[in-house]
């Protein structure tokens, strides 16, 4: 009985000192977890990150295409048009991942938005579908990355002139003509209310040149370009005016040492310095009778500022000027227009017709051979299927023609000029699916 009596003396005891010990130490409540919230301000997928008053939206994109080419010509050589030869491939996959950041806060001043999406390829398929240019077997590229404030948008963004490639360019492979460039830009819109706006944009020249003959003819950039568009936009659809100024002027002349060639020598190329410009017009007319109807023309004039034409994006020689010793330095001009009919059908289908043409000439190119023209125009046709929400499969075919007049050949002497025609076929499948 003692000893019982001890331990149960002592088991209490242990109890009531760590009662004591417990009651000593301070209260304390666990962590509150901080849940993801939706942020419903912005549309659908924007959530709050947590701990700030920011919405991000995280979007992702996954493209497989398979597609085939033929191309055939009367040309001469390689150089000025095109032929199917054993060197050019007739079909080719690529498979592309895009990945997107949208960051929004509402601010006393206005929206503080930032956008970057980054692209990779793993195999990308070359414009000009040759073995020689398949150099590269995997691409990684930033598409965007700027930051709006209010009015004001910095950063690397679609040009402002125009707005086809931006808000509509529904062709999948087919060539366009109109400008498509991302560029690096500090521009500012200002809203007028009613749905009228007016953009200034200064964009960096190096972005908008086309260099297809001699880049090493073309000297380095003392200004950027000067870019406006004025819009409007209503239910109906909208309408736009834009313009653009663009510098070029000529390199410095160098021998075989990299020593300056002196006026009055061989080979010097005169110091000029010119202004290009380019002016064009957009039009959008909504199809109420159809989801997402559409018809919208683009159409744009260049003199020495041949990539607001969408030049880039043709498979004709095109660059800013050409020089040349005996007759001088002059920019190529030229016009294009691109037109677009589409809209979905049905829930499940959807389909777009594209025609587009583009003109470009050059005065001074040859003494032998006259002016340099060249012209093309594709039309492009595609169906989308959408499969299950987020996955569409997606069938297209392209025609494209270009034609050349008055492009010289040295060979057989003496010099000559001849017309060279091509045409280019291409169409394929692509399967895609976002989230």
């Amino acid at each position: 009985m003692t000893i019982k009596s001890l331990l149960l003396g002592a088991a209490a005891s242990l109890t009531a000192l760590a009662a004591a010990q417990a009651a000593d130490l301070p209260m304390t409540k666990g962590e509150a977890v901080e849940y993801v919230k939706v942020c419903s301000a912005f549309g659908p997928g924007f959530f709050y990150i947590p701990g700030s008053d920011t919405c991000l939206k995280i979007a992702g994109e996954i493209r497989a295409d398979y597609r085939f080419y033929n191309q055939s010509g009367d040309s001469r050589t390689a150089a000025d048009g095109f032929k199917q030869t054993r060197n050019i491939h007739s079909t080719a996959f690529d498979t592309e991942a895009r990945i997107s950041f949208d960051a929004r806060t509402q601010t006393d001043y206005g929206l503080l938005r930032s956008f970057f999406q980054i692209r990779a390829n793993s195999r990308p398929i070359p414009s000009n579908w040759t073995v020689a240019s398949d150099t590269q077997t995997s691409l990684f590229r930033v598409k965007y990355a700027y930051i709006q404030f209010g009015g004001l948008t910095a950063g690397f963004a679609h040009s402002f002139f125009g707005f086809y490639d931006y808000e509509y360019g529904n062709t999948v492979w087919g060539p366009y003509y109109a400008e498509s460039n991302v560029v690096n830009l500090l521009a500012y819109t200002a809203d007028f209310g009613s749905g009228f706006t007016a953009t200034l944009s200064v964009e960096d020249g190096r972005d908008h040149r086309q260099n297809a003959f001699s880049s090493s003819q073309q000297g380095g950039q003392q200004s950027p370009d000067v870019v406006g568009q004025v819009r409007l936009k209503q239910d109906w659809g909208s309408v736009a005016a834009q313009a653009a100024l663009h510098q070029y002027r000529t390199a410095q002349a160098l021998n075989a040492a990299g020593v300056p060639i002196l006026p009055g020598a061989v080979g010097y190329i005169p110091h000029e310095n010119k202004w290009g410009y380019a002016v064009g017009g957009s039009l959008l007319v909504n199809i109420p009778a159809i989801d997402k109807g559409h018809l919208v023309i683009e159409g744009q004039y260049a003199d020495g500022a041949l990539d607001y034409l969408g030049a880039g994006a043709s498979k004709l020689k095109a660059q800013d000027y050409f020089f040349n010793a005996n007759t001088g330095f002059d920019g190529g001009k030229g016009w294009s227009i691109v037109a677009e009919l589409g809209g979905n059908f049905t829930p499940q289908w959807g389909a777009n017709l594209v025609g587009s043409y583009i003109d470009t000439s050059y005065d001074k190119f040859s003494v032998i051979g006259g002016d340099l023209k060249v012209k093309e125009y594709s039309i492009t046709g595609n169906v989308t299927y959408t499969v299950v929400k987020g996955l569409t499969i997606t069938g297209e075919v392209a025609y494209t023609y270009q034609a050349i007049d008055n492009t010289v050949y040295t060979t057989p002497a003496p010099a000559h000029a001849f017309d060279a025609k091509s045409d280019f076929v291409m169409g394929g499948i692509r399967i895609k699916r976002t989230f």
